[in-house]
């Protein structure tokens, strides 16, 4: 099997697995009804070659796909990204608008941040997570806000009891609407952060 397939049919699998409850095992979505459409499969073709590799014309390339409405093409376009050096695009993710594309741009900075920036990118991190918008974004993306917050405390925690605060805040009082399910990963979400660590 052509190795560039094989890549963007594992990627497609993923994208199948729904946004975990804190602490239990993957949920999977429901089946998609139809294959990926032609376009989505012509952007993840375009985007393999950056896989794992230093390349002056990825972030260019890469970046427009982030706000894909195909979550396999965003998980291309956001593995080429985070192989370029963290410096060349960090201040982007943070700067980004677009409602997938920051989720993944700060996706990314968690998954590609060097252990020594931790400490320095948390605090920008949970500011950027306040100005989402998140009340006026889709389950997929409120969900998605939900594991970022997450990710931040497991990843590159343990974060400032301000930062811890922060989150708390934004959480515990976040205005209506949020989806039936995105309700119960928040009621999940404040219970981890409560008895999440400080440094």
């Amino acid at each position: 099997m052509n190795r560039n397939l094989r890549v963007v049919q594992v990627l497609s699998a993923l994208c199948l697995v729904a946004v975990p409850a804190f602490g239990a095992d993957p949920v999977k979505a429901p089946p998609t009804k139809s294959p990926p459409d032609a376009a989505a499969q012509a952007a993840q073709q375009k985007l393999i070659p950056f896989q794992g590799k230093v390349d002056a014309q990825a972030l260019d390339v890469a970046w427009p796909y982030l706000d894909s409405s195909d979550c396999a093409v965003r998980e291309v376009a956001r593995a080429a990204i985070e192989a370029q050096p963290f410096d060349s695009w960090k201040q982007r993710a943070l700067e980004e608008k677009k409602p997938w594309a920051s989720l993944e741009a700060l996706r990314a900075l968690i998954e590609a941040c060097p252990k020594s920036e931790a400490a320095t990118l948390s605090p920008h991190l949970c500011e950027q997570i306040t100005t989402l918008g998140i009340e006026q974004m889709s389950e997929a993306q409120q969900l998605a806000a939900l594991q970022l917050t997450r990710s931040i405390f497991t990843r590159l925690g343990p974060v400032s009891a301000d930062e811890r605060t922060q989150m708390l805040d934004l959480w515990s009082h976040f205005p209506e609407p949020l989806t039936g399910r995105a309700k119960a990963e928040v009621t999940r979400l404040i219970a981890f952060i409560d008895k999440a660590p400080t440094r």
